[in-house]
């Protein structure tokens, strides 16, 4: 039985778009200091000193190597349980991957709410590691796992509490409400723009967001106002107004024109295009 089958794996997903807070993003490495947030588990993280971390693309689990040592590692794991049911499966001893098993090596100790228990691999006695785990009020509990050679780990039993430590749980966001795209914090400040349907290299519609929710707009056709009178086309200014997903209700983006009638733009996200008015669409910094 693999390692899935014991633990929800605390980085489950990895978003394309970020939140309020630092969300973990696949494929970057994290240097000592840094900060994210594992929103679906209610967990953020700061990365202890002396190490860094990394989360490969289309992984479940986030690791990290001490800077001081090529052959310290430590991964992370998160389940809805307790400190006591942790203990219990601790002791019965548990598989980390097909064929590969974790027994404990002597007894479990806690230290205020973090409980800790040595390991080894059988039939590997070159390794050795240390589980850490802390239960937070959400029902969550985090479990690091620190293994490496054992000449190495001797120089690591005393200081591995902020590996542990340096975790605060938070409440978590279900993932019904992560899988609905932010349009007011994504397009705020940014600059859209559409191109020429038959020439691609040919832009159409832009349209500039600014950070004091005024807008100004350039059109050479309909574009993004599928079906409006040629009157929006040109350069046009106004104040702007963006509503998300809500209640069934798609998202939209109002432009409030200073001479004009306003328009109500729809806002649609497909895997990762965008799509304003049905016109597939791009934005960036201004």
């Amino acid at each position: 039985m693999g390692l899935r089958n014991y633990f929800i794996v605390i980085f489950l997903v990895s978003f394309s778009f970020s939140q309020a807070q630092d969300r973990l993003v696949g494929g970057r490495p994290y240097m000592e200091g840094e900060s994210f947030l594992a929103p679906m588990v209610g967990m953020k993280m700061t990365i202890p000193e002396d190490w860094k971390g990394f989360y490969p693309h289309n992984s479940e689990i986030f690791s990290m190597a001490n800077d001081t040592s090529v052959d310290v590692r430590c991964m992370y794991f998160a389940n809805q349980t307790s400190l006591k049911k942790l203990a219990s499966n601790w002791k019965k001893g548990f598989p980390l991957a097909q064929g590969l098993s974790i027994e404990l090596d002597g007894s479990i100790s806690k230290n205020g709410d973090i409980i800790t228990a040595k390991i080894n691999v059988p039939g590997n006695d070159l390794v050795e590691g240390i589980l850490l785990a802390r239960c937070g009020p959400y029902g969550y509990c985090l479990t690091a796992m620190v293994f490496g050679q054992k000449v190495e780990m001797t120089n690591y039993q005393d200081k591995l509490a902020p590996v542990i430590s340096q975790v605060e749980f938070v409440e978590p966001i279900p993932r019904s409400e992560l899988e609905i795209f932010d349009w007011q914090k994504e397009l705020i400040g940014k600059y859209l723009f559409a191109y020429d349907r038959g020439k691609a290299s040919k832009k159409e519609g832009q349209i500039w967001l600014d950070l004091d929710g005024t807008f100004k707009s350039k059109m050479k056709s309909s574009g993004m106002f599928k079906e409006q009178t040629g009157k929006y086309k040109g350069t046009k200014r106004g104040t702007y107004l963006i509503y998300n997903e809500k209640n069934g209700e798609s998202a939209k983006l109002v432009l409030l024109f200073s001479k004009l009638p306003e328009l109500t733009l729809s806002l649609e996200k497909k895997e990762d295009q965008f799509y304003i008015n049905g016109q597939e669409f791009y934005f960036s910094y201004q």
